[in-house]
């Protein structure tokens, strides 16, 4: 089977990807990512070496036992644009034992606590929480959030309780077991929901990508039940919901698409403090598909996912779009990325 050919105008990675849809009908993905250092003061710059696709994804440990750093990009749709935050907040002093880190991007915005180091500890029969400790910088990763599983054990089949929103974060106690007379407390929560009592279960909190395994984004999955199991099996079920291919924390995920010239501002992530920003893309790609019995299509390459990595002064820019095929990858014949025409 001949391989498409793909003419790229724009010199950014771009892969084909070859997938399905809930009904199992096959599609192409044509995903292309951008990428750009983040110099001093938020000045954007294309690299000259793109950073390539990380198809695979990457975690920020054992896959098995941490929190998504790059989310696969294999969904073949995203029905609005993720803005991910990867990063440290960094304490503007040596004395730092608190500050509040934010994000502001076109119309999502998010802000969270950070706290030193912290645990809550009983004391004739009371809950007390320590003084968070200095700290210069702590990594904004929803192990430093609440969370966890409860490695005491006590849950059914050998499987550990844990929290199903986040369970690699801090501070979760399975309910159903004594109390423990020491927990260890998040240092990223809510400004708004707090972690203060044990017990207690308020909402994770963090600017990274959610696994699609964690709530609530699994429940979008939809019903995975007897009737699914005789009737459905293997394609999804009738219930998904195509949210679920939007990964982003909680107030991070935009109402619709990003034109990708937003501005937008990030505080206590960076050295500098405070770092201003505006996407670089002031024109949206679009490619040309040419489908065999010469018919062609012509679809923009609309922003899904911004990444924003501070640790390693990265802009990450990716966008999808696909096309339904009738048979598979034999169906196209060439693939054209090429910058918007001029109007």
């Amino acid at each position: 089977m001949p391989h498409p050919a793909i003419e790229n105008a724009l010199g950014f990675p771009c892969e084909l990807l070859f997938l399905a849809d809930e009904e199992a009908q096959p599609v192409c993905t044509v995903l292309l990512q951008a990428s750009y250092r983040i110099e001093a003061g938020g000045a954007l710059l294309r690299n000259e070496e793109p950073v390539p696709l990380e198809l695979a994804g990457t975690h920020h440990g054992d896959p098995a036992k941490s929190s998504p750093r790059i989310e696969a990009p294999v969904a073949f749709f995203k029905p609005s644009t993720d803005v991910v935050l990867l990063g440290h907040a960094h304490a503007p002093s040596a004395n730092t034992t608190e500050l509040q880190v934010g994000l502001r991007l076109g119309p999502v915005q998010k802000v969270v606590r950070v706290s030193g180091d912290r645990v809550m500890s009983r004391s004739l029969g009371r809950y007390a929480v320590s003084r968070p400790q200095a700290f210069e910088n702590i990594p904004l990763i929803y192990e430093r959030a609440f969370g966890g599983t409860d490695m005491r054990g006590g849950g059914a089949e050998g499987v550990l309780p844990c929290e199903r929103r986040n369970p690699v974060g801090l501070g979760y106690r399975d309910p159903q077991q004594a109390e423990d007379d020491e927990v260890l407390m998040p240092n990223i929560e809510d400004p708004e929901q707090p972690f203060t009592a044990y017990g207690q279960a308020p909402p994770p909190a963090g600017f990274g990508f959610i696994a699609p395994h964690w709530q609530p984004r699994t429940a979008l999955a939809g019903t995975f039940d007897a009737a699914w199991d005789a009737e459905r099996k293997p394609l999804l079920p009738r219930d998904f919901d195509r949210r679920f291919f939007n990964a982003a924390s909680a107030g991070l995920i935009a109402p619709s698409y990003l034109r990708g010239d937003e501005a937008g501002v990030i505080l206590n992530a960076s050295p500098e403090g405070r770092l201003d920003i505006k996407l670089p893309d002031t024109a949206t790609p679009h490619c040309q598909i040419e489908l065999r019995g010469r018919r062609h299509l012509e679809q923009p390459l609309l922003l899904d996912t911004v990444i924003i990595d501070l640790d390693a002064r990265q802009l990450l820019l990716q966008r999808r779009t696909f096309v339904p095929l009738q048979r598979g990858p034999e169906d196209i014949v060439s693939v054209r990325v090429l910058p918007r025409r001029s109007s």
